[in-house]
């Protein structure tokens, strides 16, 4: 009796663990999801989530399986993205006062991956934690605020908006595709300066001509210089044939001392 009874409890016990040790469920904590990883499975195909049963034979083997875990809050990032227009300097020093051609942008992203994609995005980014989760998408923001920067300078270059429909920029690039299967909860544009790009247009129309000018003076200026060259060229060309000529005929240095200067001359275009 006592040993039926002693065996009986030694069963529950071990019954307990084995059922303990394979509960997926409670090892995964609320609002999160977790992936399971076996050295005899792979990846399991299912999210393992708190609050749903679920029990897995891998977790009995030791060393076996692990499990990833990653939470369900959506993210939220902050980004800036600054810069200037394309030569703006340049084009500013051509205006009065010195117009400033440059952008600032900030934004505000949450970001999440949908449930239904976590372990297919699990698999083919090879993230091994909440962290490197986190970076992905952050990374993902970085991308997006480019985009979206990029988007509201295109929308200011024919008038000055002062408000913006996001939902409708985000449609009109298409980014939940783009960046699919990340999931844009929310986007804000918290700040966004954009220079005059009328008075821009304006400056750099008039460098383009200004540069036009300059082109054509220094192509002139290269073509008269080339001619000067080549005269100085032949200059010295006749000069040197001249000098040789004195020392083959010695008769004209005679010509040259006494000032016969229509002598000299015929002498030279006989030269020629």
């Amino acid at each position: 009796m006592k040993k039926g009874i002693l065996s009986s409890i030694i069963i529950l016990l071990f019954a307990g663990f084995v059922f303990y040790t394979g509960y997926a469920s409670i090892k995964v904590p609320s609002a999160s999801y977790g992936i399971l990883v076996s050295k005899t499975s792979g990846v399991y195909p299912k999210l393992i989530e708190n609050g749903k049963f679920c029990w897995r034979w891998e977790f009995l083997i030791p060393r076996n399986s692990k499990l990833y875990i990653f939470s369900d809050t959506p993210r939220h990032f902050k980004q800036a993205f600054n810069g200037e227009l394309p030569s703006a300097s340049i084009y500013s020093s051509l205006i009065k006062g010195n117009p400033d051609f440059s952008y600032s942008f900030d934004f505000e992203f949450y970001l999440k991956i949908e449930s239904e994609n976590l372990i297919s995005v699990f698999k083919t980014e090879n993230f091994k934690s909440d962290e490197e989760l986190y970076s992905y998408l952050e990374n993902v923001s970085l991308k997006i605020s480019r985009d979206l920067s990029q988007k509201l300078i295109e929308m200011n270059e024919n008038t000055v908006i002062a408000s913006y429909n996001v939902p409708e920029i985000i449609k009109s690039l298409d980014l939940e595709k783009k960046y699919s299967p990340v999931f844009l909860k929310d986007v804000y544009i918290k700040k966004a300066n954009v220079p005059d790009l009328r008075l821009y247009n304006i400056a750099r129309s008039s460098y383009d001509k200004f540069q036009s000018v300059v082109d054509e003076k220094l192509s002139e200026y290269a073509s008269a210089h080339a001619e000067k060259i080549i005269a100085d060229e032949n200059s010295v060309k006749k000069l040197t044939k001249i000098g040789e000529m004195l020392k083959q005929y010695p008769e004209l240095n005679a010509l040259l001392s006494n000032g016969s200067t229509a002598d000299v001359l015929k002498a030279l275009n006989d030269l020629k």
